[in-house]
């Protein structure tokens, strides 16, 4: 199931305060990403709001093109903005330092989850609409690629 980065900000870990300030993320608690207080405006209309949406476009709209062509973004889509501060291999800045580790990892695991997801399939397990696991997935430990 693919979701939109405004949908993972819409998503992400919140940071609720102790007097109420309700932030878009827990790893950016400053005055710039303060979305209201929920004393004063109810939660859901605050995490709904124009600036919330804008924090989670900002993450995909501020990825390198590095990492907008790149083959596992599916996966990471430029992981936390945060970690964001390696210039890619071009020289432009915003790559996430943990970039390497991630797409070697994906590119290993590809294979596994491919062969594994289509076994689910034809075992009448998977997913359903909404993500949620609907039987228990069997892994194909044959396909393993050491």
């Amino acid at each position: 199931m693919m979701v939109s980065p405004a949908t993972l900000a819409a998503t992400a870990p919140l940071a609720l305060e102790h007097n109420g300030d309700l932030y878009s993320c827990d790893h950016f608690v400053e005055p710039k990403f303060r979305l209201g207080n929920i004393k004063q405006q109810h939660m859901v209309q605050l995490v709904a709001s124009d600036q919330q949406r804008a924090f989670g476009n900002a993450k995909r709209d501020t990825l390198p093109r590095y990492c907008r062509e790149c083959e596992v973004r599916f996966a990471c889509n430029g992981e936390c903005p945060r970690n964001r501060f390696v210039s890619t291999p071009e020289g432009e800045p915003g790559l996430n330092y943990l970039c390497a580790g991630y797409k070697a990892f994906f590119k290993h695991i590809d294979r596994p989850m491919k062969t594994s997801q289509a076994h689910s399939e034809r075992n009448g397990q998977g997913q359903d609409r909404s993500g949620t696991q609907t039987g228990q997935p069997a892994v194909d430990h044959d396909a393993r690629s050491d």
